[in-house]
């Protein structure tokens, strides 16, 4: 018995009672004090008053109770039932746990499970759910085929209970060919070849031969080859380039021709997708006349495959391009100029800057780009360039950026330049044997928006003397190409996303998650976000969070578009394919010999289903689990004490009135 309060607590209880008691029969005037038949009686009537008040008084102290429970548990058994294509395909698909289940529910607790469906079996996943837990023992009914997870057997060493299992399916060889065993890459660059290998396996088929083919989502033919089976066991690995053409979810098929004598003919096809990407950054060169500066320019760009560049020129004061949307950067070379001033197709987009003779000045300062230009006079300047090591944005080796000190000067306009805060200053003007401090390369890091400010026309002359000198292009390269990457490094600020996988398989749930920004980016669900598949039938995200969800039906095979988008306008594109892999029709020969494995490793036994007597004398070799706590209970709430309290309260009034008291 326990309490909270100091132990002296309780001698205070006894203490009341006694006082009490005295108090009652023993210390009042000869007035007031109760008269009895006898003393014996007095005394009595007191030790009633004392018990009865004392009691009370401790039970005011909340005592509690403290005793060892012990409750005894039956086994837990789970019933796993294999519900795959390969299963309902067999003859033991009408198989049922009934009969066993109804046996083991008298001394065990039953737990009935299914797993495996027409894409999937993992039945790994099912062992390794009862490690752990209070799971007993497990019954599996399954033919031993999976295609996901852990090796069954792994799984099981993990485990310290028994696992039976009741073998379903057929061990009989059958005559077949099948493709299996894909592996590729599932995102490939555009132009590049997509590795793919696979394994053409076949089953008595001895001496026959198949042709095998790989072709697009177009039908064209991209590889074919014969195959001749020269065993009963046959397996070759193929490997095969394909060449990725197109952006987007690029579809493939294998396909093996089905000879008449296969039993299952829906494993000689295998089709599946790899996203091609063009990881190419597309930079605009708008000049506003031709000038060797832009094919310098175009050059450097190019020689990193990473790159693709294309040269605009002012034609009549037009430039003519409608996809401004698809570039990284713009290099407008002595824009805007005096023939062409409107440079709006640019806005929006990173930008680099030549200033030349033909740059109006008062039209590029009114651009507050982060550098202006104040010019005097209509001189110009023939100016070298002085490195600074200060430069932070991007790392330029020493031995790449003084060579440029050398170089030819570049020819830039007269002025006095006024750089905004935050432009750093890459190469600065030499005019002479002077320092002017003015910066010839520049970059503008204002927030997201990076500009590059070139001052001066000749770059051409610069790639030519770095070949004079090194005999290559690398260096005037390498740093025209990190002055693209760092201008074109503004941040994605698409305020619709969707998060959807390349690939799903069919059969299976295909979850998509969007989120929405605000216009300070701030992550919100207000409004309603749909969604539409290939032009088709729309669907509602669900709230989640701070985000959206959607669960779409099943679909069938194929490549997939969606568009996204709210009421205000706001959209996101994307694509995903859907793949049939019918990776349940591969493998119809159920595998024995693993839930054999697996029951050795275990303890437990494997049978057929004539023969299930033997799983229950194993499970009746469970033992119930004894549990033993420890629990408090509050001493007014046992019915012992309330009984003996009013047992006092009541014994004391029955003398009181024998007494004559009452």
């Amino acid at each position: 018995m326990t309490i909270d309060y100091p132990w002296y607590m309780v001698l205070l209880c006894l203490l009341a009672g006694a006082a009490y008691a005295g108090v009652l029969y023993f210390l009042k005037g000869k007035k007031e004090k109760v008269e009895t038949k006898g003393k014996w009686v007095n005394i009595l009537l007191a030790a009633f008053r004392f018990l009865s008040v004392s009691t009370i008084a401790f039970l005011l102290l909340a005592p509690m109770t403290r005793r060892t429970v012990h409750e005894r548990q039956k086994p837990h058994v789970v019933l796993a039932m294999d519900r795959s294509a390969s299963v309902m395909q067999s003859q033991d698909s009408a198989y049922s746990f009934d009969v066993l289940a109804d046996d083991l529910d008298k001394r065990c607790r039953v737990t009935l499970v299914t797993f495996g469906d027409a894409a999937q079996t993992d039945i790994g996943s099912v062992i390794e759910e009862c490690a752990g837990s209070d799971v007993d023992a497990l019954v599996l009914a399954t033919d031993g085929i999976y295609n996901r997870g852990l090796n069954p057997v792994a799984a099981a060493e993990r485990l310290a209970i028994p696992v039976c299992a009741v073998m379903l399916g057929d061990t009989t060889p059958q005559r077949d060919a099948a493709l299996g065993g894909l592996r590729t890459n599932r995102v490939a660059m555009l132009g590049g070849m997509v590795p793919v290998e696979f394994t053409v396996g076949a089953t008595m088929m001895r001496g026959r031969r198949a042709q095998l083919t790989v072709s697009d989502a177009g039908g064209h033919r991209l590889h074919s080859q014969v195959v001749t089976y020269d065993g009963d066991d046959y397996s070759q690995t193929v490997s095969v380039q394909l060449p990725a053409r197109e952006v987007g979810l690029q579809g493939f098929t294998v396909r093996l021709t089905v000879d008449e004598v296969e039993v299952n003919r829906e494993n000689n096809a295998l089709t599946f997708y790899v996203d091609v990407i063009d990881t190419r950054r597309k930079v605009a060169i708008v000049a506003d006349a031709p000038h060797p500066d832009v094919a310098a320019l175009k050059h450097a760009i190019e020689s990193n495959p990473n790159y693709e560049a294309t040269a605009f020129l002012n034609e009549k004061g037009v430039i003519k391009n409608d996809k401004w949307d698809d570039y990284s950067l713009v290099i407008l070379h002595n824009l805007p100029s005096r023939q062409h001033n409107d440079i709006s197709f640019a806005s929006g987009l990173p930008q680099m800057f030549i200033i030349g003779l033909q740059t109006d000045l008062s039209r590029f300062n009114a651009l507050h780009a982060g550098l202006e230009i104040e010019a005097k006079t209509m001189r110009v300047n023939d100016v070298t360039a002085i490195y600074r090591p200060s430069f932070s944005l991007f790392n330029l080796d020493e031995s790449d950026a003084l060579p440029f000190e050398k170089f030819p000067p570049l020819a830039a306009p007269f002025g006095e330049a006024r750089m905004a805060e935050g432009v750093q200053t890459l190469f600065a003007a030499r005019l002479g044997s002077i320092d002017t401090r003015q910066p010839i390369v520049a970059v503008a890091a204002q927030g997201e928006q990076r500009r590059v400010f070139v001052w001066g026309e000749g770059l051409w002359r610069w790639r030519l003397a770095d070949y004079a000198e090194a005999e290559s292009h690398d260096r005037f390269d390498r740093m025209v190409q990190q002055l693209v990457a760092v201008a074109a490094m503004n941040a994605d600020k698409q305020r619709l996303r969707v998060e959807a996988g390349r690939a799903y398989e069919a059969g299976l749930p295909i979850t998509l998650r969007a989120q929405l920004y605000n216009e300070a980016y701030e992550p919100t669900n207000t409004a309603e976000v749909a969604l539409k598949l290939n032009e088709g039938q729309e669907y509602i995200f669900h709230r989640e969070g701070e985000g959206y969800s959607l669960t779409l039906p099943d679909l069938e095979e194929g490549v997939y578009r969606y568009r996204a988008s709210t009421a205000d306008g706001l959209s996101a594109e994307g694509s995903f394919a859907v793949e049939a892999l019918g990776l349940e029709q591969r493998r119809l020969v159920a595998d024995h010999g693993l839930l054999r494995a697996v029951t050795q490793t275990t303890g437990g036994v494997a049978v057929t289903p004539s023969d299930i007597q033997k799983i229950k004398e194993r499970l009746s070799e469970l033992k119930p689990t004894i549990y033993s706590h420890t629990r408090y209970t509050d001493l007014l709430a046992l019915p012992l004490v309330l009984i003996l309290l009013v047992g006092l309260l009541v014994a004391e009034w029955f003398i009181r009135k024998w007494n004559g008291e009452v």
